[in-house]
Formats: structure tokens, C-alpha cells, sequence
């Protein structure tokens, strides 16, 4: 085996009951890694996310975690991960030292102290330590938590929506956080931010409905769609601006994005073609009497595609 190869699944299968939930799931995560795991409500990531930790077992197919079979070697297995959910399981009453080395001992690590005094420095909370957890702001939580997965130097980390919740500074550090991290660890992150993602993760896995449905990098799921995407800013009547870009039949899809100042509104157009039409969009706008304030071609983004896989009612 790869012993790079952090995490590898193989043709993972769930169901509750008559219920399938999980259908053929195989991927591999190198360390060095960040892999985004996205998908609309009732797609089956969180039950991925609780058969890689251990606390579901599939009806069919493995997991390896750092070459150690979960089913066959489950306690070796988890002491190589570390599991961030979406809502710290922190003791807020305690002190942010106390806790972490509560949380070391339970870990089995024989220098509590030495270690809590480690992953505070990596997270950045030494001054806090004698604090009491509540009364942190939520993302120095967050790192709290982050402090706690830590511990024991675990090689995966599997983190459920990191970022929900943070103001945009918190935020910011959080996901230089998980950059820093990156280079010694594989890292799994599950979250709807699709902006946050696309920043984050070297790789996406897409599940809908069960099913694995893209797995290759960020960039090449962008291409993924083959269509040109278009920024439109036109000025004039809302509604009529709306019906003529969707009469035109050089667009797959239109989106209206916002009024971008009074009477002036910005629009996004998926091609039907990989032609650039911009000089035909444009002739086309003029000819129906709008001013065409920019026509600007644009790389297609990560939630072009996350909507096109999955519809635009589940987006």
C-alpha cells in the first residue's frame, strides 16, 4: 500500500432499512491533501463522513484509514483521526488547558500538558489557556476544538462544516488554519460555503443521491460543465430584461444576480456551446434596445457546477 495513502473507501455501500443511502462509493485521500465533500440536503455526506470515523458500519465495502482496516481494527483505526463536527462537543465550563488536557488523557497521551501546551501554539490560543471555554467568542471555540482534534498528532482530519457560523474574520483564520495543516495531514471537509471550498480543497467529492458523482480536482470539475459562463450588466425595465435573456437561444441558463445600482442589473449566462458569443450577446441586447453596461466571460465557478449536478431547487 501507499503510505501516503491516508484514507481509502472501497465501494461503500449504506441503507436504513429499505432505504439506500449509500450506493458504490470508492475514493482515495493522499496526505497533503484537503478534499471538499459536497452535496445537497439527504445526499449522503454525513453518513460518510460517520462511517470514516468509525461510528457507523457500512453494509458493504471498507474503509482504510492509514493502511488499518476499520471493520477489522477499529480502535487503531480512529487513534489516526481527528474528528471536528459541526458543533465542537467542547465542556464550556472549563478552563481551555483543563479541558484539552482532560481531553489528552482520555486520548491516552501520557504528556497531557506538554501536548495541550502543543496544539494551543498551533492554534494560536496560548493567551488563552487559562480562560473559561463559554466565554470565548465562537471561533476561538472553534479553535478550541480544532486544539482537540490535535492532540495525538492524528494523520486525518475529517472536519464537518469548520466555517458555519464565523464572521468573516474568524472565518479568514479558521481557513488559514486548515492551510497550515495541510502538508502533514489528509483533510476531509464537509460544508456548503461552495466559496470556501473551491479556496480550500485541492479535490472535491460530489455525492448525490448516494452516489459519487464527480471526484476529480476543483479545476477540472469547473471544465467539467463545458459551457461558457457570462457576467451580464444591463440597464432597463427588470422584467423585460429577464424574459429577452430568456428568449435568447444562445443561453442554456440564465441567472439573475442583483441590481447592481438604480436600474441597472447584473445577470449570469450559461452558453449552450464552448463558442465565445459575447460579440453576438451583444448584438443581440442592442437590438433589442438595452444598454449593455459589460459583457465580461467568466471561468465557470464551483457552484455552476454543484447546481448543474444537482438541480437548482436542491442548490
Amino acid at each position: 500500500m501507499d503510505k501516503e495513502m491516508m484514507i481509502e473507501v472501497e465501494n461503500l455501500e449504506m441503507s436504513y432499512g429499505k432505504r439506500e443511502v449509500l450506493r458504490d462509493i470508492s475514493f482515495q485521500i493522499k496526505r497533503g491533501t484537503i478534499v471538499g465533500l459536497l452535496g445537497a440536503n439527504g445526499a449522503g455526506k454525513s453518513t460518510t463522513m460517520n462511517i470514516l470515523t468509525g461510528y457507523l458500519k457500512p453494509v458493504q465495502g471498507k474503509v482504510y484509514i492509514n493502511q488499518t482496516d476499520m471493520r477489522r481494527a477499529p480502535k487503531k483505526a480512529k487513534r489516526y483521526i481527528g474528528y471536528l463536527p459541526e458543533k465542537p462537543p467542547l465542556y464550556t465550563d472549563m478552563k481551555v488547558l483543563e479541558y484539552l488536557m482532560f481531553a489528552a488523557d482520555l486520548k491516552g497521551i501520557s504528556d497531557k500538558y506538554g501536548e495541550a501546551l502543543r496544539v494551543m501554539k498551533i492554534v494560536d490560543i496560548e493567551d488563552r489557556q487559562c480562560e473559561v471555554i463559554k466565554k470565548l467568542s465562537k471561533g476561538l471555540q472553534q479553535r478550541v476544538g480544532f486544539a482537540e482534534v490535535l492532540l495525538g498528532d492524528p494523520p486525518v482530519l475529517i472536519l464537518d462544516e469548520p466555517l458555519v457560523g464565523l464572521d468573516p474574520a474568524e472565518s479568514r483564520a479558521i481557513r488559514g488554519l486548515i492551510k497550515s495543516l495541510r502538508s502533514e495531514h489528509a483533510i476531509i471537509i464537509s460544508s456548503h460555503i461552495l466559496s470556501e471550498i473551491e479556496e480550500l480543497c485541492n479535490d472535491i467529492l460530489m455525492l448525490k443521491d448516494g452516489q459519487l458523482v464527480l471526484d476529480n480536482s476543483t479545476a477540472a470539475a469547473k471544465r467539467r460543465g463545458g459551457r461558457n459562463v457570462y457576467r451580464l450588466i444591463i440597464k432597463g425595465d427588470r422584467d423585460k430584461i429577464s424574459a429577452c435573456l430568456e428568449n435568447c437561444e444562445m443561453l442554456r441558463t440564465v441567472r439573475y444576480i442583483g441590481e447592481k445600482e438604480r436600474g441597472v442589473y447584473e445577470y449570469s449566462g450559461t452558453a449552450k456551446n464552448n463558442r465565445d458569443i459575447r460579440d453576438n450577446i451583444l448584438g443581440y441586447l442592442v437590438g433589442k434596445r438595452f444598454a449593455v453596461y459589460g459583457i465580461e466571460k467568466q471561468e465557470t465557478s464551483l457552484e455552476d457546477v454543484f447546481i448543474e449536478m444537482n438541480g437548482r431547487e436542491e442548490a
